[in-house]
């Protein structure tokens, strides 16, 4: 009987800490951590949702977008086995023209280069003399014109000119010089995979420079990682001026990069990769380590 009655207090003991828990102050409580908690899953659900397209905005040439982007290596085995630097600032910038029905959109690179002696410049040029530094400063600076026309389709070009203007602090990092060329891209895609495909044939107005460029941008969009992609961005070039031996450069390789909301609109994304040179001028890099910074503003 003793033990009987001890049950009974315990289980009645039970039912009042029961009672206890569910108290009108302990709903409220807990309706009012669900309501905060909630709009904080719904913010992470939409930032994924801003990371993602934010990143096919970033993969597409031809993207309503104002950005700065970089493009950087760190290049291995230059001139006689030594290491060089390429870096690259892009500003982009498009405006949308609506009564004429397309977009038009502005694109520069400006690069900064650190090259070892011998070394050869990137994309274009002849390998630099021998010598016992490294030349620093600032090439050539490249633009491009897209005027694009709007389509509902799948896949959209664009096409204009591209004009390179002297103003390279060096002449050791002597790119284009003064000079002008013809330029297009062909921007599609599908819901995880994004492609762009640019063209172009710059030559210098002094004549000693002419060369062509293709640059095949191939992504792949993780569907369960928002922002997340494995791409091939490699430039493909033909220096028409330079020997057979050394005219064509074609890069192998792979970035992973990862684009990111940081609020009102604004969006970063990251870029790492290496590639090798599978096809390179004398004094050309043998490999390199790509990665980039870009910015995206609303």
């Amino acid at each position: 009987m003793r033990d009987s009655g001890i049950t009974q207090i315990g289980a009645e003991v039970k039912s009042r800490r029961r009672r206890r828990l569910f108290t009108p102050v302990t709903v409220q409580a807990l309706l009012s951590v669900t309501m905060m908690v909630a709009p904080s899953v719904a913010a992470t659900a939409q930032d994924a949702d801003a990371a993602a397209e934010m990143a096919r905005k970033l993969q597409d040439p031809l993207a309503s977008i104002s950005a700065i982007m970089t493009e950087n290596d760190i290049l291995m085995k230059t001139g006689q086995d030594d290491v060089s630097l390429a870096f690259s600032i892009q500003p982009v910038k498009a405006f949308s023209f609506e009564k004429a029905g397309l977009n038009f959109i502005f694109r520069g690179v400006i690069p900064v280069m650190g090259l070892a002696p011998e070394a050869q410049r990137p994309i274009v040029g002849e390998p630099l003399p021998p010598g016992t530094g490294d030349t620093w400063g600032m090439g050539d600076i490249v633009t491009q014109y897209f005027f694009s026309p709007k389509t509902e389709g799948g896949w959209k070009w664009g096409a204009g000119p591209m004009v390179s203007l002297k103003t390279r602090t060096d002449s050791k990092l002597a790119g284009p010089g003064w000079g002008a060329g013809p330029v297009g891209v062909l921007v599609g895609g599908t819901p995880v995979w994004s492609f762009a495909f640019i063209g172009g044939q710059l030559w210098g107005f002094d004549g000693d420079f002419s060369t062509s460029l293709f640059q095949p941008n191939v992504y792949y969009n993780f569907p369960g990682s928002p922002g997340l992609a494995v791409a091939y961005t490699g430039q493909i070039t033909y220096d028409w001026k330079a020997s057979a031996d050394d005219a064509l450069t074609v890069p192998l390789g792979v970035v992973i990069s990862k684009t990111l909301s940081i609020g009102n609109g604004y969006g970063m994304e990251l870029q790492l990769g290496p590639y090798w040179n599978a096809v390179r001028p004398t004094g050309a890099a043998a490999w390199y380590i790509r990665y980039g910074i870009n910015v995206l503003f609303p």
